[in-house]
């Protein structure tokens, strides 16, 4: 069910045909095929029936694919098929399969409030977040004296009024302001709901994000035996950590302790509690007209969707929820400069020419507040970003990059289509 609203649905399984909502009303007649083994009669059991029988006329009736209202589909049909799915799954005898992923397993809907695991793609159940962490990394994050110059903090460049951003297309050096680094700063907010970190993937966990950026010259220029020496010279974080990591408390402080510590407070900062949250949650006036047309239009015609995966709007694959993606689209250097960025991104790491110019997919949350866009800021509008997708990416501009991912056909945006897409993800803002 998860994987129609996701992935058959936007097209993204049936990309050129878009033939998505036959193909899902298949998929759903074979669940209920699939229930009859199991299903007993009574009162749920008949309901769910009777919703998936429902959801499968509304997908024959409405098979024209940039029409399609996803968000009627959604809340009226596919959240009571998935919550009487689960209801069916607590009610067997069967102690069922556990299994650890981002998404948890007991879960009615994908937009259930706490439905994301913040800790799934930590190092282990020791590095999980706990309140005396959060306090701690929260301290941490704005100390200057973390930095080798102490004059920069986390929150220098992940400001919380910018959507824990910096608001410049490249942050500059710590030792010289006129030199610039070579990539935007990523937002904060619900950076933990995903695997791998940077645009170029290289970190895989926020523990060894946090330890790079710690380490790199131009960021923090700073090392975590410098910070150890001055945090533990300090009475007040002595006891901060002595409290956040009691097991090894009269040991001294570590290292993994103060990147698990920062890392904790980064995962503390996911929030999907938008107002488009609250609408699938099924408070109907939560989002305006505009806004659930944008959402029809995202999910749909303009295949935002089929990269940017609802809910959590980035990169990582649903149903699973497991591995983050990259995509080739050719960004150019400047909105001014329309030749090829010559950033490589994650051909660098991984070294194979498919994933030249490929970069990690970021959320789109939160993002009226993190301009500029793209891994170098070369868009500093929603308008301009969309601009770019709707000509179809690097192929827009006249760029020659065989292995773009993006397609390279125009997607034929109306100025007005335009508008309600960018609505719809400022509804994205998170409270």
């Amino acid at each position: 069910m998860f994987r129609i609203i996701t992935l058959g649905i936007t097209g993204f399984d049936a990309a050129l045909s878009l033939n998505s909502m036959e193909e899902s009303a298949v998929s759903l007649e074979s669940l209920g095929d699939m229930f009859s083994h199991y299903l007993h009669k009574n009162k749920k059991t008949t309901l769910l029936l009777q919703h998936l029988d429902a959801a499968i006329e509304y997908l024959r009736r409405h098979p024209d694919f940039n029409a399609f209202d996803r968000a009627i589909f959604i809340t009226r049909f596919a959240n009571k098929i998935s919550a009487g799915i689960a209801q069916l799954e607590q009610d067997l005898p069967s102690p069922g399969i556990k299994y650890n992923r981002m998404l948890r397993q007991k879960v009615n809907t994908l937009f259930d409030p706490g439905a994301f695991n913040v800790n799934a793609f930590s190092p282990g159940p020791e590095f999980h977040v706990t309140e005396a962490k959060v306090a701690l990394g929260e301290k941490l994050f704005y100390d200057a004296a973390l930095s080798g110059t102490g004059t920069r903090s986390c929150a220098s460049c992940h400001n919380p009024g910018l959507g824990y951003t910096d608001g410049l297309a490249k942050p500059v050096d710590i030792h010289d302001p006129e030199k610039s680094l070579v990539r935007n700063v990523p937002t904060l907010l619900n950076a933990a709901l995903q695997s791998n970190y940077f645009y170029d993937m290289r970190a895989l966990t926020l523990e060894d994000q946090v330890r790079d950026v710690i380490s790199n010259e131009q960021e923090m220029d700073s090392s975590l035996d410098a910070i150890l020496d001055y945090l533990s010279a300090d009475h007040s974080y002595q006891s901060l950590f002595a409290n956040a990591f009691s097991a090894t408390a009269g040991q001294g402080i570590r290292p993994d302790e103060v990147t698990n510590a920062l890392a904790s407070y980064i995962r503390s900062l996911t929030k999907l509690n938008s107002r488009f949250d609250e609408y699938m949650q099924g408070r109907e006036d939560a989002l305006s007209g505009q806004e659930l047309k944008g959402f029809n239009l995202f999910m749909g015609k303009a295949k935002c969707a089929t990269c940017h995966f609802m809910p959590l709007f980035n990169g990582v694959t649903p149903p699973k929820y497991v591995m983050s993606e990259t995509e080739v689209l050719g960004v150019p250097v400047s909105i001014a400069d329309s030749t090829l960025d010559p950033d490589r991104g994650y051909y660098d790491v991984i070294g194979i020419d498919s994933y030249k110019n490929a970069f990690k997919i970021p959320t789109v949350r939160n993002v009226i507040k993190t301009a500029p866009y793209m891994h170098n800021g070369a868009y500093h509008t929603l308008e301009e970003v969309i601009e770019f997708y709707d000509k179809g990416g690097a192929a827009g501009l006249g760029i020659d990059l065989p292995n773009q991912t993006l397609p390279k056909e125009r997607l034929q945006l109306t100025e007005l289509e335009k508008e309600d897409i960018i609505a719809f993800m400022k509804s994205l803002e998170s409270r």
